[in-house]
């Protein structure tokens, strides 16, 4: 199962998107795929990667998996305060 370390988070609310932005550590990850965000040792969150993008931090190339949302999703996610995590990427979930 593909891994992805997230450095960080941010909103894009002009396009409606969430963003984690960090590495691939660990098998491909595509448009389509989804997340599995953590809430507590036995739930996650599932939500499916409309596109992935790159971004500049600090001299570096981030690869920043791109999420459909509108503001209270959005707000939602950032609540997580996902940083500096290992998430699992998957071909299954629901939308």
């Amino acid at each position: 199962m593909p891994k992805f370390h997230v450095n960080r988070t941010f909103k894009l609310p002009d396009r409606q998107l969430f963003v984690m932005s960090g590495s691939v550590l660990e098998g491909e990850i595509l448009p389509g795929m989804f997340v599995h965000i953590p809430c507590n040792s036995s739930l996650d969150i599932t939500a499916r990667i409309q596109s992935i993008e790159t971004a500049l931090r600090q001299g570096a190339e981030d690869v920043c998996l791109c999420i459909q949302s509108d503001d209270d999703e959005a707000d939602f996610l950032s609540g997580f305060n996902i940083r500096d995590e290992v998430i699992e990427v998957s071909t299954e979930g629901s939308d």
